[in-house]
């Protein structure tokens, strides 16, 4: 998750809330773990509007925030693999099972998960130490339920654009940067405003054309950059070849270690 300068709410983060006394604990210590602070849960409904917070209650941790009345969310598990069908898989190269693919910025881990379920090797890159300890969270849950795509899921925390050169190769590359007004558009809008926030409870991450200098490098064969239908290139570069979507497109460049 990669995000820009935006005014932050009220109360600044981390934040962490125990949905009950039992969970005191836990929130706690994840409070330590990212630099924060617990709110306890009297003080976060108090609050107009009430801040994105972790959310700590029987599933784990999790992301809560406003509007008032949005439910605790969860990075979803992994979908079935829709080879054919799905404009990410065409853009990771088609049939990607045994394909190994670092996702430089993670998220709510959905589009790591779809290529996971499609057969791909997955490595998950977050920057914002809270999502990524969500996502810790619950591939510990998918592995527990011996979901099939777990196994193929692998998670590191930190600046891609600092890890990448420090990582073994892989086939593909994949950026889903937050482009600005993403979070008003489709289903997922609360989802990625809360993920915005988050991600300013941390350094700001590397510039966008050291991210991509990084990912270009790291690439046997490709690096694919999830954009706004209508969005200007990321960093600047133009691509080599593109994948239309009705909202969405699918920019590719060529890796450095091998080419498309």
């Amino acid at each position: 998750m990669r995000a820009g300068p935006e005014p932050r709410l009220g109360l600044a983060g981390p934040l962490v809330v125990p949905a009950a006394a039992r969970w005191q604990p836990a929130a706690v210590a994840c409070a330590r773990r990212l630099g924060g602070q617990v709110l306890q849960l009297a003080d976060w409904v108090a609050a107009v509007p009430p801040p994105v917070v972790v959310w700590w209650d029987d599933d784990g941790p999790g992301l809560r925030g406003p509007p008032a009345g949005a439910g605790v969310r969860r990075p979803p598990a992994p979908g079935p693999p829709r080879p054919g069908r799905d404009l990410l898989l065409r853009a990771l190269g088609g049939r990607i099972e045994g394909v190994t693919v670092t996702d430089a910025t993670a998220g709510w881990g959905v589009d790591a998960g779809v290529a996971a379920a499609a057969g791909a090797q997955v490595l998950m890159l977050e920057h914002a130490p809270a999502m990524a300890l969500v996502l810790e969270a619950a591939l510990a849950r998918w592995r527990a339920a011996a979901h099939p795509a777990a196994a193929r899921l692998r998670l590191r925390s930190g600046d891609a654009a600092l890890l990448l050169p420090s990582l073994p190769a892989c086939d593909v590359v994949y950026l889903d940067p937050l482009f600005p007004g993403r979070e008003q558009r489709g289903t997922s809008a609360v989802e990625l405003r809360w993920l915005r926030e988050v991600a300013r409870w941390s350094a700001p991450p590397a510039p966008d054309d050291e991210l991509l200098a990084a990912a270009l490098a790291a690439a046997r064969r490709r690096v694919v950059v999830k954009r706004g239908r209508n969005d200007p290139p990321f960093a600047g570069v133009a691509p080599s070849g593109r994948i239309l979507g009705r909202t969405t497109r699918y920019d590719l460049y060529a890796g450095g270690r091998g080419g498309a």
